[in-house]
C-alpha cells in the first residue's frame, strides 16, 4: 500500500465512521480488488460498519500503523538509520520490498541461469526492484502460499515451459500482497505469457481477471467442485459476497471462467489450490 492509497483510506474511513458509499474512483476499486475492501455496485463502493474496522485492521498488520492516527511510513529502516537511533520509528516494514518467487528447473533473469533450489523450499524471497529483466517467457501468479513449496506435485499442463512463480501474497509484512501485483504487472508485455494459478472460487476468478493475466491456470473439469471427497460442510462459497457480485457485473466472462461461476452459482460449492493440489487433479491453460 503506497502513501497515496493510504492517504485515501485515512480520509475515507474518517469521514465514514459507520460505513457507507463512495464514488469507485480508482484508489476505491484497488481497494475492492487488492484489499477485498466492500461490494461494487455500478459507479459506487458500498461499505459496512464490520468491513471498515476489517480495513483498518488490515492495515495496521499490513504497516503497523494505525490508519486513523498516524501518518504514512515514508522510509526503510536503513534510511533511518542514518539520521535516528531508533531506526523503526516511521519506517515501513522490513519485507515490503520483497516477492517470493519459486521454479522447478532453473531461475533465469537479469540476463543470467540461476540453479533451482535443492531442497523443499517456499523458493527465493528477492528485492523486486533488482530483477530488471525475466527470462522465463511464463510466469505464474499463485494465490497460496502452500503451492509454493510443493510445485513438482502438481498435474501441470504440458504447455507450461519452466514458468517463473511468484506468490501473490497477503497482509503479512513478510508477504507484501502490493508488492507482488506491482511486479507481477510489470512483466505484461510481448515477451512474456502471464498466467493466473488461483482457487476455483469467486475470489480466484476475480484475481485472474484483476492481475493482468492472459491465462488462467485451473482444473480442466470445472465440474471437480462437485465431486469433492471432503466431509466437512462447505464454508467458503457463503463468504464470497463481494467476489459473487463482481463477477455478476460483468456482461461476458471469458468462457472458461463463466463455465466455472456457473457451476459454483448452481452447485454453492469451492475449491481451494491445497486441493487441486492433494488429489492430483489435471490442470489447463485458459485464456481470460
Amino acid at each position: 500500500m503506497n502513501k497515496q492509497l493510504f492517504d485515501y483510506c485515512q480520509r475515507l474511513l474518517k469521514k465514514h465512521d459507520q460505513g457507507g458509499a463512495v464514488k469507485l474512483t480508482p484508489f476505491a476499486r484497488t481497494l475492492h480488488l487488492e484489499y477485498g475492501f466492500g461490494d461494487i455496485d455500478r459507479a459506487y463502493l458500498y461499505f459496512s460498519y464490520d468491513q471498515r474496522l476489517t480495513l483498518i485492521q488490515d492495515i495496521k498488520k499490513l504497516l503497523a500503523l494505525d490508519v486513523l492516527s498516524q501518518e504514512y511510513q515514508a522510509k526503510s529502516r536503513q534510511d533511518n538509520a542514518q539520521t535516528k537511533r531508533n531506526e523503526k520509528d516511521n519506517s515501513y516494514a522490513v519485507g515490503r520490498d520483497f516477492v517470493l518467487i519459486n521454479s522447478l528447473e532453473s531461475f533465469q533473469f537479469n540476463g543470467k541461469v540461476y540453479p533451482a533450489m535443492p531442497f523443499t523450499s517456499l523458493g527465493l524471497y528477492v528485492k523486486a526492484q533488482e530483477i530488471k529483466s525475466i527470462q522465463h517467457k511464463q510466469i505464474v501468479f499463485v494465490e497460496n502460499l502452500e503451492i509454493m513449496a510443493n510445485l513438482p506435485a502438481l498435474n501441470l499442463p504440458e504447455q507450461l515451459d519452466n514458468p517463473l512463480w511468484i506468490y501473490r501474497g497477503d497482509i503479512q509484512e513478510k508477504q507484501h500482497t502490493g508488492t507482488a501485483y506491482a511486479f507481477f504487472k510489470g512483466f505484461n508485455n510481448d515477451q512474456h505469457e502471464l498466467i493466473c494459478f488461483s482457487d476455483l472460487d469467486p475470489a480466484g476468478i476475480q484475481i485472474a481477471l484483476t492481475c493482468d493475466a492472459q491465462y488462467w491456470l485451473t482444473p480442466n473439469n470445472s465440474a471437480v467442485i462437485e465431486f469433492s471427497r471432503a466431509k466437512d460442510v462447505e464454508k467458503e462459497w457463503y463468504k464470497q459476497n463481494a467476489a459473487i457480485q463482481y463477477l455478476k457485473n460483468i456482461k461476458k466472462l471469458p468462457a472458461k471462467c463463466q463455465t466455472a461461476f456457473d457451476l459454483m452459482l448452481n452447485n454453492r460449492k469451492t475449491l481451494k489450490q491445497e486441493h487441486m493440489l492433494a488429489h492430483q487433479i489435471p490442470l489447463g491453460l485458459y485464456k481470460l
